[in-house]
Formats: structure tokens, sequence, C-alpha cells
């Protein structure tokens, strides 16, 4: 029994484990290769989209702040309340604090310039204008009677200057709202940046897509022809002689014809016709 088996897998055993083994490694190739393919294009989508939605929230951030600071500069231009001078610190801080990570984190730094520069620019105008200090009030003259009639002195510095409100307003309109409104566009120019940003990626993902789907492709393709290669030689080394041999012998045993196959037969086949001709000659000789 043991030799019998060491005969089949030397034969037509060994070649069509080989065979069937090929495709098993083939399909397990491809599938591992496609798998890692994919793992990187799933990592890769993760990463892009973590980018743009961490760089959306903040650039909302980065709004947000400059909206905060611009309320709080009116605050203080118009009605002079200085409790919302932390304010103006901490949002301030914010921005340049948010415009450092976004730099930091850019595979591209120099697009972040003019986007730098607007904070430093709403940082100066808002620091000169509250670094300045207030102008005192000049004391009032003092009611002086002329001709039964009171005239009333107002302080110096009503006169001759506008009043505070009024000069503050004027100084948000033509100075800070200038800077504020460069700070917002560049701030909304980034996030555009950003849209813009994730088409090369896209096509990037799309490519690694078709990395990832092409070993398997390949596979499929080599399947087939594979495939209908073992269906050749099946078809024409082991189906038509076994039918061959069947029917000589099917034909000896009905009709007495001789049994006798002329193909070349290969491995156990050949081993088969040889046995069957020994039976064949053995039983003449008996019937003798």
């Amino acid at each position: 029994m043991p030799l019998i088996k060491e005969s089949v897998m030397r034969g037509l055993g060994k070649r069509v484990t080989i065979g069937f083994l090929s495709i098993v490694g083939l399909l397990l190739a491809s599938g591992i290769i496609s798998l890692f393919e994919l793992g990187n294009m799933s990592n890769d989508t993760e990463s892009i989209l973590s980018a743009s939605r961490r760089n959306m929230e903040m650039a909302k951030d980065m709004l947000k702040s400059a909206h905060e600071h611009s309320q709080a500069v009116l605050h203080i231009a118009l009605f002079d309340e200085n409790s919302y001078r932390d304010v103006c610190r901490r949002t301030m801080g914010d921005l340049e604090g948010k415009v450092a990570t976004i730099r930091n984190e850019a595979v591209d730094a120099s697009r972040l310039d003019s986007l730098s520069s607007a904070v430093a620019t709403l940082r100066e105008v808002a620091d000169n204008f509250l670094s300045t200090p207030k102008a005192p009030i000049a004391p009032a003259v003092p009611v002086v009677p002329q001709n039964d009639t009171l005239v009333v002195m107002l302080p110096v510095d009503v006169v001759a200057q506008p009043a505070a409100s009024k000069g503050g307003m004027e100084w948000y309109d033509d100075n800070y709202k200038v800077a504020y409104d460069n700070l917002v566009d560049e701030i909304q120019e980034f996030m555009t940046h950003i849209h813009s940003s994730l088409a090369p990626r896209a096509e990037q993902l799309n490519k690694n897509a078709y990395r990832s789907v092409a070993p398997v492709l390949i596979s499929l393709v080599v399947l087939i022809a594979i495939v209908l290669m073992f269906y050749y030689f099946i078809a024409v080394y082991c189906v038509k002689p076994i039918a061959k041999i069947n029917k000589s012998l099917s034909d000896y045993m009905s009709y007495r014809l001789p049994f006798s196959i002329k193909d070349d037969l290969l491995d156990e086949l050949k081993e088969l016709v040889d046995n069957i001709e020994r039976l064949v000659g053995l039983s003449k000789q008996n019937r003798q």
C-alpha cells in the first residue's frame, strides 16, 4: 500500500497536487496583496479625511476667535469698556496659536504666510489703539454771569476734539475693520485651499484603488488560463485514455476483440494498460 501511494505521488497525483496547490498559492498571494493595498488605501483615506476635518474645524475656530476679538475691540473703542481687554488678549492668542499649529502640520507652509501676516496686522492695529493713552479731560470753566445771562463754558477737549465714541468708531471703520476683513478673507481662502487640496489626494486614492484591485484581476485572468489548461490536460491525458481503455476492455470482454491501446500513455495509465494486457494474456493461457 505505501508503494502504491508513493507511485501515485510520483505520477498523476503529483502533477494534480502541484497544479491545485499552485492555484491555491496564487489566490492566496493575490488576496494578501489586495488586502494589504486596501488597508493602505483605508489608512490614506482616513488620514486625508482627518486632516481635512481638523483644518476645517481650526478655520471655523479662527473665524469665531476673530469675531470675538472684533466685538471686544468694538466695546473698547466705542464704550471704553476695559473689561474686554482680557478677551482681546485671549482671542488674539487663540488666533496665533491656531496659525502656528496649522503651519507646523502643513506640508507647504508658504501658503500660510499671508494668513500669518493678516493675524500680525490685526494684532498691530489693535495693540496700537489699545496702548494709546486716553487724553485727560480738561477741567470745566466755571459759569460766568454776563449781562444777566448765564454762559456755561464746556471743557476744552469736548470743544476741540470729537466725542470719544465718534473717534473710536472712525478708528474702527478706517483701521480695524480693514485689517479684520483682510483676516476673514485669508481664513476663507485657507478653507478654499483645503477643499482644492483634496483633488490630488482623491486622484491618488483612485490610483491606489486600481492598484489594490489589479492583483485580483490578474489572478482571475491567470486562474481562468490555468483552469483551461487543466481542462485540456485532464481531457487529453486522463479522460480520453481512460475512455479508450474502458472501450477496448469492453470490446475484449464482449466480442473477444484484441485489447490494444495505440496511444502513448504516461505514468499510472501506462502501468494500468500493461497490467490489463498481462491479465488478458493470463486469461488466454488459462482458457487454453
